[in-house]
């Protein structure tokens, strides 16, 4: 299809008032090249983000393209290029993280100290999905020093995710998660710690996590568990 015709659709779509009714049919047309133009209509759609459901599955449709190196290619030159919109810069790195584009640790260890929270966000997430036992160091100054408490649960998930990959990893993890935990106040913080120390021990430790992330059980009790837990470590 021509990308005069997918700029139509596009248009059409977000036009209409059902618009996730028809997004699929407009992923067949957006995919079926990966040249520059249409990867580069593809990012620039990620820009429009007044229809956030809409905004969140066109940025899903970058994992689904064929030619995924050269779709990590042209988003790194995008990257180098200089990206004046944070919230795309962030796009970027996670779509890069998405792809296990070769680029996606350098641009995430590159940016995981940001000043913008979502950009910090983006970049722990990544690093949880293509890091090593190397960038552990990186994570734990996350999970220790970041100032939002979400992101230092955060790391640990991420820490937890990396540990997927890379099982050696676990008792680096826990004795990370160890020193953390006793001066940790903020219970979103600790719910990420507790979750992980869970998964990795394999110990029932009082939270529940579904599988839609939501996490049910009480948190002082399952801190003063987990601190038992890792103290025999």
């Amino acid at each position: 299809m021509d990308i005069q015709e997918v700029k139509k659709q596009y248009e059409e779509l977000i036009r209409s008032e059902d618009p996730i009714a028809s997004i699929f049919k407009f992923k067949v047309n957006l995919l079926s090249s990966d040249s520059d133009q249409f990867l580069d209509f593809h990012l620039s759609i990620l820009t429009d983000r007044k229809k956030e459901a809409v905004y969140n599955i066109v940025r899903s449709f970058f994992d689904e393209r064929k030619d995924k190196i050269k779709t990590g290619e042209f988003l790194y030159n995008e990257y180098k290029s200089g990206i004046g919109d944070i919230t795309l810069k962030a796009d970027v790195i996670q779509i890069l993280g998405y792809l296990r584009s070769k680029y996606a640790k350098m641009v995430a260890l590159e940016n995981l100290n940001a000043d913008k929270g979502d950009l910090r966000y983006r970049c722990i997430i990544v690093l949880g999905w293509v890091g090593t036992a190397a960038d552990l160091v990186k994570l734990n100054e996350r999970l220790v020093q970041d100032k939002d408490p979400n992101l230092r649960g955060y790391a640990a998930t991420a820490m937890r995710q990396l540990w997927f990959n890379h099982p050696k990893t676990k008792d680096e993890i826990l004795i990370y998660i160890k020193e953390a935990i006793v001066n940790e106040k903020s219970e979103e913080a600790l719910q990420g710690m507790i979750l992980t120390v869970q998964d990795l021990t394999k110990k029932k430790l009082g939270l529940k996590e579904s599988k839609y992330g939501d996490v049910s059980g009480d948190i002082v009790v399952a801190t003063d568990k987990t601190i038992e837990a890792l103290q025999k470590i």
